[in-house]
């Protein structure tokens, strides 16, 4: 019993001590684990402070910045500030993106300087164009009131011409006896014409026309003037379809009395319609209407015209015109006049065209080339031969 007295005083005592050494050893770990939380409490604000200003988390208090998203973010830093180059760290990063954004500033001031400008230049081309288009409604407001003045003058003028036409159609109406026969015999002529044209185109001759000839004939008249239908600016002249005479052939009218000078026409007259005793003609281009009408007894003139014989022509240069080559050539025939291939001594005209453009194989020349420089030319002056343009020729017919 005192053995075991012993024993059990003795294992007290050493537990007592480990007791105390362990209560030590547990102080002891509360004072480092005290200190830890400490050094880790500092190092997390640090840590969190730092998160904070930098923004690469979104709970500054427990979470720190992610090293992932801050070098994500530098390489887009770097992508938006291309000069930054060989940049590792914001430290770096920070002046170069603070240069950039400067010199994008300054270039921004410059952008609205330029837009101050411009805008000041689009409020001066609105005021200009304010204006024109105010002094445009001014035309525009004067444009049409005259408008609106030619429109009450023209519908006044046309209620004159219709009076005066209904007054034109009364005395249509109430036309004489012989206006009603001239108008029979007209339509007579339009037949006769037709059978005139057929005999007249199966039958030529050659005869020899010269200068003197010509002249001549220029001063002796064609034909007279046998009536006048002044109201309607009609008349009635002695020649007929055996006269070789064809509609649309124009004459000079020159005055009946003794002396008149031929190069001195009153007005001129177109045939319209042929007839087998007279024939009918438009009177038009009267000089003087009122001081020296066209009158019964005036005579008339045609340089060209020829009622019995025939005479001789040659062309020369480009013939255009109202009529062209083949119709003059028809048209000569019915009037008498025979179109030679040549000049020769029967030649009586020489009929000038305008310049040609092509030679005699219809290829193009490099400049035109002159009827006044042709040989037949320069042949019909030795010869004598009346030389006329195209364009007088023309006077003579109209269509």
């Amino acid at each position: 019993m005192i053995v075991l007295l012993m024993f059990a005083l003795g294992y007290a005592y050493i537990a007592q001590n480990d007791a105390s050494i362990a209560d030590r050893a547990m102080v002891t770990a509360q004072q480092e684990k005290m200190a830890a939380d400490k050094l880790y409490e500092d190092s997390s604000k640090t840590i969190a402070d730092r998160s904070k200003i930098l923004g690469f988390t979104t709970d500054f208090a427990t979470i720190p910045s992610s090293v992932e998203a801050a070098e994500a973010s530098l390489e887009n830093a770097k992508a938006t500030f291309p000069d930054m180059g060989g940049v590792t760290t914001f430290e770096a990063a920070i002046p170069e993106m603070t240069k950039a954004y400067q010199a994008k500033v300054a270039q921004i001031g410059e952008l609205q300087k330029t837009i101050a400008t411009l805008t000041e230049q689009v409020k001066a081309e609105r005021s200009a164009k304010s204006e024109l288009e105010g002094q445009k409604n001014e035309i525009i407001a004067t444009l049409t009131q005259e408008k609106t003045d030619l429109e009450d003058s023209l519908k006044s003028e046309i209620t004159r011409l219709e009076t005066a036409s209904s007054e034109q159609r009364s005395k249509l109406e109430s036309k004489t006896d012989e206006v009603v026969q001239v108008r029979d015999e007209v339509r007579l002529s339009a037949r006769a014409l037709e059978e005139s044209q057929k005999a007249m185109s199966s039958t030529k001759a050659n005869y020899t026309r010269k200068l003197n000839d010509i002249t001549k004939r220029s001063e002796k008249p064609d034909g007279e003037i046998s009536a006048v239908l002044s109201a309607y600016d009609m008349g009635i002249i002695n020649l007929k379809a055996s006269d070789r005479l064809s509609e649309g052939i124009v004459f000079n009218i020159v005055s009946g009395q003794p002396g008149a000078d031929p190069s001195k026409p009153k007005g001129k007259a177109r045939v319209t319609n042929v007839g087998t005793k007279f024939s009918e003609v438009e009177i038009f281009d009267v000089v003087d209407p009122l001081g020296q009408p066209v009158v019964q007894g005036d005579k008339i003139y045609n340089a060209l015209y020829e009622p019995k014989g025939e005479r001789n022509a040659v062309f020369a240069g480009n013939i255009t015109g109202s009529y062209n080559k083949p119709e003059l050539l028809l048209l000569f025939e019915e009037i008498g006049i025979n179109v030679q291939n040549e000049l020769s001594n029967t030649t009586d005209f020489l009929i000038v065209g305008g310049p040609m453009f092509v030679d005699e194989e219809g290829e193009p020349l490099e400049e035109p080339l002159q009827p006044e420089s042709l040989p037949v030319y320069t042949e019909a002056i030795d010869k004598g031969v009346t030389i006329i343009p195209v364009r007088d020729v023309l006077q003579y017919f109209r269509r």
